[in-house]
C-alpha cells in the first residue's frame, strides 16, 4: 500500500476517505484501516476503517467537571489530538482516484470505439508514463479473441490529457467488458489501481434500442386504492423511484388514467404515461390488464353487450372438447377481450395466474393452465405480490417448453408505499408507447424484482436479455436515480401548485433523455 500525500497541502483539508468509504471521524477513538485481499471487480480495494474507543488516548476534561486546566489549553490538546489521528488517516491511504465518468458506456459490438475516463483530483495523471490502461472482456479473452490467464488484463495504449485518460478498443461479441487503470511502479502482483470502467458492447437490434422501466399495474382513488391518492400521484411516485413511465390501471376505470395524463400534460417533465384499466368482463373472473388502448373496454361490454356477448360466443365456438364446458365461457371471454384490446392498439396482459385469496389460487389450474399454454395475450405478469413464486415457476417451464411469452413484473399497488418492488424494464427505439408495445411483442422486456430489505434487483427474462439488463441496472441506472428522485419530489408538489417545483422541473427537463445520447456510442 502506497502513501497518499495530505490533498490540498493543509493538514485541515485532510480527508480520511478510501474508495467509497464515508469519512472517518476522529473525536476520542483510534482509527484503524484493513485491507482486504485483492480487489473486487468494480475496483473496490476492499479498504475499509473500523472505530474503536480510544482506551488509550488521553481523555480531556472540560472545565466545568473538576479540571485545573483552562479552557484554551483543553481546546488546543483537542485539536492537536484530532490532527494528529487525520495525519495517520492520509499516510495510510493509498493513491486510489476518483473515476468520476466513462464515455460512452454502451458501445458497438465487433467494432472499435474511443473511450474517455474522467477523473477528479488524481495526482498520477500528471505522470502519464506511469500510467497504465489495461483490458479484459468478460469471458477472459483479449480484444482480438485470445485467451488472457488469470487474474491477466491486455494492456492498451492511452493518451492523458488533463484529468482525462483517452483509449481506443475494439469490442468483440455482444458482452460486459472491463478497462482497469494502474500505475506502472506499482507491485505488478497488487497494483495500485487508479479506477475500472465497464462497459457493455451490443449488437445492431439491440444497439438501436434504449432502456425504459416502469410500473404499469397500479390503483388509486378512482378504485379501491388510497382514497386519498389520485393517479397523478401514484405516476409522480414512480418517477421518484426511478421510473421513465408508469400506468394507471384502476379497476374498471379508464378514466383514472387518463387524469394522470391530463394533469401531466400541464408540467414539465420527461416522465410519462399512458391509458390502462383492470378489466373485468362479464362472467370472467380472470382480471386483464388494457395498456394503451384507445377506448376503454369497460365501456365496450358495458355500452356494447351484445357485440361482446357475439365475440365470445364464437371464441367458445373454437374451444376444444377437452375443456369442462364450465370452464369454456372465462377462457373464450378472455380471448375476446385479449383480441378487443389489441384491435384499440393497446398491450393485453393476463394479470397475476396464481393470485391467492382465501387460501386459494383465484382461478382453477384448468382455466390459468390454458390461458398459458396458448399464450393469446400479449404479456403476462410474472411478477405480481403472492402470485410471482409459481408465476416465475411457470414462466420459465413454458419457454423451456418453446413457447415465446412476454414476462412483466407489476406491484398492483393500492397505495403509493408499496410502488416499488417490482417494475418492467423495456428496451424500446423511444419512450412512447406504440414503441414500447412493439418491443414487449418481441419480449426485448423483462421483470425486475427488488428486495425489500437488500434492494437487491433480479431480472426475470431471458437469458440475453437479462444479461444486458443486470449490467444497465448496476452502472446506467445509478446515473439515473438521483435525478428522477429530485423530479419525483417536484412533480409531487407541482401538482398541489408548487410554482418553485414547477420551475425547477422545467430546468431539469432533458436530463434523463440527455443520459440515453451521452452515454451510448455516436
Amino acid at each position: 500500500m502506497r502513501a497518499s500525500p495530505p490533498a490540498g497541502g493543509s493538514v485541515g483539508s485532510v480527508l480520511c476517505q478510501i474508495t467509497q468509504t464515508p469519512q472517518a471521524e476522529c473525536r476520542g477513538s483510534q482509527v484503524n484501516v484493513h485491507e482486504n485481499e485483492g480487489a473486487n471487480e468494480d475496483g473496490d480495494l476492499g479498504l475499509t476503517f473500523q472505530t474503536y474507543p480510544a482506551h488509550n488516548v488521553p481523555q480531556m476534561q472540560t472545565p466545568g467537571e473538576g479540571s485545573a486546566v483552562s479552557e484554551e489549553r483543553c481546546v488546543m490538546k483537542k485539536k492537536t489530538l484530532a490532527v494528529v489521528v487525520c495525519l495517520f488517516c492520509s499516510i495510510l491511504s493509498p493513491v486510489y482516484a476518483r473515476l468520476v465518468d466513462t464515455v460512452p458506456m454502451i458501445v458497438r459490438a465487433d467494432s472499435e470505439a474511443t473511450v474517455t475516463l474522467t477523473f477528479a483530483d488524481e495526482p498520477l495523471l500528471a505522470k502519464p508514463d506511469d500510467v497504465q490502461v489495461e483490458y479484459i472482456c468478460a469471458d477472459g479473452l483479449d480484444s482480438a479473441g485470445v485467451p488472457l490467464g488469470y487474474g491477466c488484463f491486455q494492456p492498451v495504449a492511452s493518451v492523458v490529457r488533463d484529468n482525462t485518460l483517452t483509449v481506443s478498443v475494439r469490442f468483440r461479441g455482444e458482452t460486459a467488458h472491463t478497462l482497469r487503470v494502474i500505475q506502472k511502479s506499482s507491485d505488478p502482483k497488487k497494483p495500485n489501481v487508479l479506477g475500472i470502467a465497464r462497459l457493455y458492447s451490443l449488437c445492431p437490434d439491440f444497439f438501436a434500442l434504449r432502456p425504459y422501466r416502469g410500473n404499469m399495474h397500479m390503483h388509486s382513488k378512482f378504485s379501491d386504492g388510497n382514497k386519498n391518492e389520485s393517479p397523478a400521484l401514484m405516476v409522480a411516485t414512480c418517477r421518484k423511484l426511478g421510473h421513465d413511465f408508469a400506468i394507471e390501471t384502476d379497476h374498471r376505470s379508464y378514466a383514472g388514467s387518463l387524469d394522470a395524463i391530463e394533469a401531466f400534460s400541464k408540467l414539465p417533465t420527461d416522465m410519462k404515461t399512458f391509458p390502462g384499466e383492470e378489466v373485468h368482463s362479464p362472467g370472467n373472473n380472470v382480471h386483464i390488464l388494457s395498456l394503451g388502448a384507445s377506448e376503454s373496454i369497460t365501456d365496450w361490454f358495458t355500452k356494447s353487450k351484445t357485440e361482446y356477448d357475439q365475440a365470445v360466443a364464437a371464441e367458445q365456438a373454437k374451444l376444444p372438447d377437452t375443456i369442462p364446458d364450465r370452464f369454456k365461457y372465462p377462457i373464450a371471454a378472455s380471448f375476446a377481450v385479449w383480441d378487443k384490446i389489441r384491435a384499440c392498439g393497446g398491450i393485453a396482459v393476463f394479470c397475476h395466474p396464481y393470485w391467492r385469496p382465501a387460501y386459494r389460487q383465484y382461478i382453477p389450474a384448468v382455466v390459468s393452465d390454458y390461458l398459458l399454454q396458448t399464450a393469446k395475450f400479449d404479456a403476462v405478469e410474472v411478477l405480481n405480490t403472492d402470485s410471482s413464486e409459481l408465476g416465475i415457476l411457470h414462466y420459465h417451464e413454458l419457454r423451456a417448453q418453446g413457447l415465446k411469452i412476454a414476462g412483466i413484473g407489476v406491484t398492483d399497488a393500492h397505495s403509493s408505499k408499496h410502488l416499488e418492488p417490482a417494475y418492467t424494464l423495456i428496451l424500446a427505439e423511444t419512450l412512447d408507447f406504440p414503441s414500447l408495445a412493439k418491443n414487449i411483442r418481441l419480449r426485448n422486456c423483462a421483470a425486475v424484482d427488488i428486495d425489500p430489505v437488500s434492494k437487491r434487483q433480479t431480472v426475470i427474462g431471458e437469458f440475453r436479455f437479462s444479461r444486458y439488463a443486470l449490467f444497465l441496472l448496476h452502472h446506467f441506472y445509478p446515473l439515473q436515480n438521483e435525478v428522477c428522485k429530485k423530479e419525483g419530489e417536484w412533480l409531487l408538489k407541482a401538482l398541489e401548485g408548487d410554482e418553485q417545483a414547477i420551475a425547477s422541473l422545467k430546468a431539469s427537463q432533458g436530463t434523463t433523455p440527455a443520459l440515453r445520447t451521452k452515454y451510448w456510442q455516436k
